[in-house]
């Protein structure tokens, strides 16, 4: 394939399958040049694509950190490593963060469930991810704190990711405690394309995009998408997704702005866990069954995002509308037999800023500053009591506003050559409003206050040799707890601290990278998941350590194989197990890209964890095996996936909690409920670039 980027972008074709990451070759040139991780036929990196007939295939895992990181579990991933992975559901592209898992356990619709460091993340209480910018959880939400909706992703526009653990920088703020992603989105293609899909259980999606040149001297991106779902259920999903994609960049002398608007709206039926003792039953015939049938979901959300940066500074102003509701039922039957169905809510609009500003001072330090503020007003967020989704009374419904406001510095100074020494402090503050729009929440308490919190940061970094650093870290971080908890009777904290530790190394030597660390982080106060009210809400103190590893090797320029396997130890402060703290994970791949063909085979492997915490009850975890293959022919190509290869019964997510269905039991009972892995799933497409 000469005079092309084999696999990824070529001049004439651009090569972005369904539920895999496009790049023009101009897009791939701009990320090979920020980065500098493509390699030449030398093996050594290279900054711009070549004028010759070589092949470059880009592996973002493959990028040198040392002397750059402060952490040996940071790290990138763009290009092939994106491009060819097999998705089940878009918030897995957050998989490609080493020890990262996305479940699900309510329907395509909803935020995924997140595993990481040992930690039932829920839905993103204490890990973050920003998109251009724009951080994409949702404090004080209607289902669960720190909300972290990932579906009005398409992933066609995803061209890089940069990824941390624990809180060592000082830029991380709320839910940034276990890690973060920072996403970037691509700024042009080279030439406009459409895609359509079709695949098992009623999967269909159709996608195009394009990019306009010479726009008042910028470049407009368009992309667009449509997707619906049924799924393998009893109840059919019929999910109905819509999202859209504009972006205008253009440069200002050395410096470029650039204007994003992106939202998705998407209708959905909740498929939820299922107590497994009605599975075989009349009401409940296999795993795949929907007891209350009469669950529905809603959301639309739409952002939109101002960014204006140079060499030493970067400033950011957004707004977001949101608005989502979802009727579901956890329980199924109160203890008198009447339905337990429930109605959240949350519509709110969103603003805020974040600026930093660099200096160079001398040759050995470095000095940043920057500011992170936001303001949420949430004209409605609650719970209803439901039955079949007819109101029979509020359990508390609220206006709220919560603003908030951080400063932060962080100087990285070289004292003698290969010591890096990095410290910072970070300042939050937080105000909050919450006003009860009914008699319910009256009851249950209103009332506004403010509270803040200084986070300081450390770190060092020793490159032993050019191909070998150490890293050691320590810093506090926190997240923010629901503000409606902050006016009850029994006030919880509004803002709930945590410390962690590392220590790691990192090596780097032509095609292969390894790093190993170990890791400490304690909480001042846990998020657990409540099964009667589908949410989650604070717990006592916890601790956890654990150790990871990861490895990349590119044994072949088209060929790249990685893997990763970390394992935790979690308690609360008093002895006992945390419910759902997941004692280990892995992952591994291969992926190939060479002439016409490109494919992935990939292994997900989520860990046992205690259901109760004595720990006398326990999941096993799961195993998933997903894989994915292409074929370039013209300007065509024909792309198929392998979702779930072995066709594992595992469970997606199990709980353990009190549930009814008067239909089989006699009172309501404790026991385990849970959500299957889907069953294997093919799907095909074609895409072809005009």
């Amino acid at each position: 394939m000469k005079g092309k980027i084999a696999g990824i972008a070529a001049a004439s074709i651009a090569l972005a399958s369904g539920p895999a990451l496009a790049q023009s070759r101009e897009a791939v040139a701009a990320n090979v040049a920020e980065s500098a991780y493509a390699e030449g036929a030398d093996g050594q990196p290279r900054t711009e694509l070549p004028a010759g007939p070589a092949d470059v295939v880009v592996f973002g895992r493959g990028e040198s950190k040392i002397g750059i990181a402060h952490a040996a579990s940071e790290g990138s991933v763009s290009g092939a490593d994106l491009l060819v992975r097999p998705l089940l559901r878009v918030a897995e592209l957050v998989e490609a963060v080493p020890g990262m898992i996305a479940a699900q356990h309510s329907g395509s619709g909803k935020a995924n469930q997140y595993f990481l460091r040992g930690f039932n993340l829920d839905h993103g209480s204490d890990f973050t991810t920003y998109i251009d910018g724009v951080q994409m959880n949702l404090r004080t939400h209607g289902h669960g704190q720190g909300y972290l909706d990932l579906n009005g992703l398409i992933p066609e526009i995803v061209q890089r990711e940069d990824y941390r653990k624990g809180p060592y920088r000082a830029d991380g703020g709320d839910f940034a405690l276990a890690g973060a992603v920072y996403m970037h989105s691509i700024d042009r293609y080279g030439r406009p394309w459409v895609s359509a899909e079709l695949g098992s259980f009623g999967w269909r999606r159709v996608a195009a995009g394009g990019t306009l040149t010479g726009i008042d001297g910028g470049d407009l991106t368009m992309v667009g998408q449509a997707k619906l779902y049924d799924g393998p259920w009893q109840q059919p999903e019929k999910l109905r997704h819509y999202a859209g994609f504009l972006k205008y960049t253009r440069p200002l002398g050395s410096d470029r702005i650039a204007l994003t608007v992106h939202g998705y709206h998407a209708t959905w039926d909740p498929t939820e866990q299922i107590p497994e003792r009605a599975i075989g039953t009349a009401i409940c015939p296999d795993a795949f069954c929907s007891p209350d049938p009469s669950a529905r979901g809603m959301t639309t959300r739409v952002i939109g995002d101002l960014a204006l940066e140079g060499s030493d500074y970067r400033v950011n102003v957004y707004g977001q509308y949101y608005n989502w509701w979802m009727y579901s039922n956890p329980t199924y039957a109160n203890p008198d037999g009447s339905s337990a169905q429930i109605l959240q809510f949350d519509r709110r609009f969103i603003a805020g800023l974040t600026g930093e500003r660099r200096w160079q001072i001398g040759h050995n330090l470095e000095l940043s500053v920057g500011t992170e503020e936001r303001i949420d007003h949430i004209s409605k967020v609650g719970v209803y009591h439901t039955d079949d989704r007819i109101l029979v009374e509020s359990l508390g419904s609220y206006r709220v506003t919560e603003a908030s406001g951080a400063a932060y510095a962080e100087a990285s100074w070289e004292p003698v050559a290969g010591v890096r020494v990095i410290g910072g402090v970070r300042g939050d503050y937080y105000h909050y409003s919450v006003e009860a729009n009914d008699a319910a929440a009256a009851a249950l308490g209103q009332g506004s206050g403010g509270t803040g919190l200084i986070s300081p940061k450390v770190a060092i970094a020793y490159k032993i040799r050019a191909n070998l650093e150490v890293y050691g870290n320590w810093g506090r971080g926190f997240h923010s707890n629901d503000v409606r908890g902050a006016v009850t009777a029994t006030p919880v904290p509004v803002l709930a601290h945590g410390t962690g530790k590392e220590a790691g190394i990192r090596y780097q030597r032509g095609g292969l990278t390894l790093t190993a660390t170990y890791w400490w982080l304690d909480l001042g106060s846990e998020l657990r998941f409540v099964g009667d009210s589908n949410s989650v809400e604070p717990t006592g103190a916890s601790r956890r350590r654990g150790v990871e590893f990861v490895a990349f090797w590119r044994p072949a320029r088209w060929l790249a194989l990685d893997a990763n396997f970390t394992a935790s130890i979690a308690r609360y402060d008093n002895g006992d197990r945390i419910a759902n703290a997941f004692e280990n994970a892995a992952s591994a791949g291969v992926s190939a890209v060479t002439g016409r063909w490109e494919a992935s085979l990939r292994l997900r492997h989520l860990g046992p964890y205690p259901l109760l915490e004595d720990n006398s009850l326990r999941d096993p975890g799961s195993n998933v095996v997903n894989a994915r293959a292409a074929y370039t022919l013209g300007r065509a190509q024909l792309y198929a996936e392998l979702l779930n290869v072995l066709d594992s019964g595992d469970k997606d997510i199990a709980y353990y909690y009190e549930s009814y269905l008067p239909a089989i039991d006699a009172a309501p009972q404790d026991g385990r409920l849970s959500r299957v892995v889907e069953p294997r799933t093919l799907r095909v497409g074609v895409r072809f670039t005009l």
